[in-house]
């Protein structure tokens, strides 16, 4: 659970939850908005090339600014191999899946969702490193785990 007690995430085996907000991204008082790190080493998970892991991020602002597909495909993958956007509907939740591949960096595989959550919960947002040789099915099971309020 997050620190505000709007994410919740069943984790995958192994993994662990931190984080204290979203960085750059500020609710209308100016409080940071909510956000997870989840993955087996969280602080290791965006730099090292085979620590698989997740970034979840709740905002009520993006929801009102854009929409779940506008916000992916907002996010830049420069020399990435896109796959066609897919959907999955997920905990309530459509998500908008946009896998990149053969991605030069610390990431070769990274996938980008978000939908948006119940009520007014606001749009969610899941980066996601799968581990090394997974497919849709660990992308969708991690997004079935995500609660939001």
């Amino acid at each position: 659970m997050d620190a505000t007690g709007r994410i919740t995430i069943t984790l995958p085996a192994g993994w662990r939850a931190t984080g204290a907000g979203w960085d750059g991204r500020r609710d209308t008082s100016g409080a940071r908005e909510p956000a997870l790190a989840v993955s087996p080493a969280p602080d290791r998970w965006k730099t090292d090339p085979v620590v698989p892991g997740a970034f979840i991020g709740l905002s009520r602002e993006m929801a009102r600014r854009t929409t779940p597909a506008a916000f992916v495909a907002g996010q830049p993958h420069a020399g990435c191999t896109a796959a066609p956007v897919r959907t999955s509907r997920q905990a309530g939740i459509e998500w908008v899946v946009a896998l990149y591949s053969s991605c030069p960096g610390a990431k070769t595989v990274i996938v980008e969702t978000a939908g948006v959550g119940p009520g007014d919960a606001g749009l969610v947002y899941v980066q996601i490193a799968p581990p090394a040789g997974s497919g849709p099915a660990f992308v969708d099971t991690l997004l079935a785990g995500v609660r939001v309020r």
